[in-house]
């Protein structure tokens, strides 16, 4: 593997992180409030480092580098900003990690008490996830002049898909409806009663599927003071868990081709079903006696632990284990496919219940009249249906474990799966299992939850085969 050109790659990523600190003091000074002297060395600091690895000469990525240059980003990016958080704050550095992680990945977990930042702070958390969702590959694209040559390969890694007839077009189409949704939902959200800077916040947070939130009790506080944010919150939820194409094809009136996405008729149909379900139980079993309050709990939970975005209407920890494992199941499915949402996504559940169906089929038809999956009229291969299975039972497999180790520490199981499937799925909901509280083996092995979750494990099993051998990649690939 050539270092100069990993090198290269991940210092183009973290000359993006250089630039996007500096936001930091900036926000101080429009507040008026005492300057955050780390996010802005940190933040000169890396632009100074980019500039100068700028000159190096460097080769295009390979496949094989990229995901190592993906891999070594995803540890290096929070690492700094736990380091400015840590000093500018004053907290653990364990915390500051957790934080940085939860950020950057659009999980939306916290351990910090947010009434006790300022409004910077606030807005950097909020900043994390925007930008480490969409991913500073796509910004680095289009803001660092040689990073488009060096590596596509590293988009290709984080974002495989094409709305344009180049990875660079395609990075400034995905910014620009990324940017779209937030301007957007800024906009409803003020208009339905919340104040410009927490209505920026949350809007971020939102289309980012992240969830971080400005006050201690996150949207508990804002429906008390602006019920009619209700509405635009769902809106932009079930939005910022679409994928990108589909988003693409709303925003330019191709509602033919939206309708037509099987993805998006399954994405809808289950969260809708899950959604039903989950109001029935809190009618049922969490004795909501008003069918309206128990639909609007219902569907609105739902929606954000499907869409993996992370708030909460009313309290989650006292819930009844029958609408916790519901939750539990929408997280684990998530959102669409090429979206800022996680899980494993309505692609992999919809070709897992196709398989199962021709499964059924091949048992009671005669073999001859087996016919291939297809989506969207494309055949698909065995191999690709393989990969999709063999992600969600990875994704299962990590889930079980993780709660497994986190019930030693002495909760309970079912209390341990929730956290476990909210970070492995980037969510955000919380049983109370994270807090600031927390044992520190708890904190690292949801952060590590997290991170396999949010990079989707392939980096993981490609590293550990080139560490085997280069023959064993070939039993990653798809």
């Amino acid at each position: 593997m050539r270092l100069a050109s990993i090198g290269k790659a991940i210092c183009g990523l973290l000359t993006v992180l250089g630039g996007l600190m500096l936001v930091v003091p900036l926000i101080d000074v429009i507040y008026h409030e005492p300057l955050s002297q780390y996010f802005l060395l940190i933040g000169l600091g890396l632009l100074a480092v980019g500039l100068t690895i700028s000159r190096v000469r460097a080769e295009p990525l390979t496949t094989l580098e990229a995901l190592v240059a993906a891999s070594i980003a995803w540890i290096v990016i929070p690492l700094i900003s736990a380091v400015a958080l840590a000093l500018q704050i004053k907290i653990d550095f364990v915390d500051a990690f957790f934080e940085s992680v939860s950020g950057f990945t659009g999980t939306g977990f916290t351990v910090l008490t947010p009434s006790h930042l300022k409004h910077s702070i606030l807005f950097w958390r909020s900043f994390m996830q925007w930008t480490g969702e969409l991913g500073f590959v796509v910004f680095a694209m289009v803001l660092i002049p040689y990073f488009y040559r060096i590596a596509r390969t590293l988009y290709g890694v984080e974002r495989p898909m094409k709305l344009e007839t180049t990875f660079y077009r395609t990075a400034i189409r995905l910014i620009l409806i990324y940017v779209l949704l937030t301007v957007l939902g800024t906009v409803f959200y003020v208009l339905a009663g919340m104040p410009l800077f927490a209505a920026l916040n949350h809007v971020m947070t939102t289309v980012a599927t992240g969830g971080m939130s400005t006050y201690d009790n996150g949207y508990n506080t804002i429906y008390k003071y602006a019920p009619a944010t209700y509405w635009p919150f769902m809106a932009f939820m079930i939005l910022g868990g679409m994928n990108f194409i589909d988003l693409h094809s709303l925003f330019t009136g191709k509602w033919k081709q939206l309708f037509m996405s099987e993805e998006f008729r399954y994405y809808m149909g289950s969260l809708i079903f899950l959604s039903v379900l989950i109001s029935l139980s809190y009618h049922y079993e969490e004795g909501v006696r008003s069918w309206v309050k128990a639909f609007e709990m219902g569907f609105f939970n739902m929606v954000s632990g499907m869409t993996t975005t992370g708030f909460n209407l009313g309290p989650i920890a006292s819930l009844k284990d029958v609408t916790k494992a519901l939750l539990i199941v929408g997280m684990f499915i998530g959102g669409m496919t090429f979206s800022t949402a996680g899980g494993i996504k309505s692609l992999r559940l919809m070709l897992f219940m196709k398989k199962l169906k021709h499964y059924v089929q091949s048992m009671i038809s005669p073999s001859s009249l087996y016919r291939s999956i297809s989506v969207q009229g494309k055949s698909v291969g065995e191999a690709d249906i393989a990969a999709a299975l063999l992600f969600i039972v990875i994704h299962a497999a990590v889930i079980v474990s993780a709660a497994l180790a986190i019930s030693a520490y002495g909760y309970s199981f079912t209390n341990a799966l929730f956290e476990t499937t909210s970070a492995a799925s980037c969510v955000g909901l919380s049983v109370n299992v994270v807090s600031s509280t927390a044992p520190v083996g708890v904190k690292l092995i949801i952060t590590a939850v997290m991170l396999m979750g949010r990079i989707e494990y392939l980096n993981v099993f490609l590293l550990l085969a080139f560490i085997c051998g280069r023959r064993t990649i070939s039993l990653t690939k798809p």
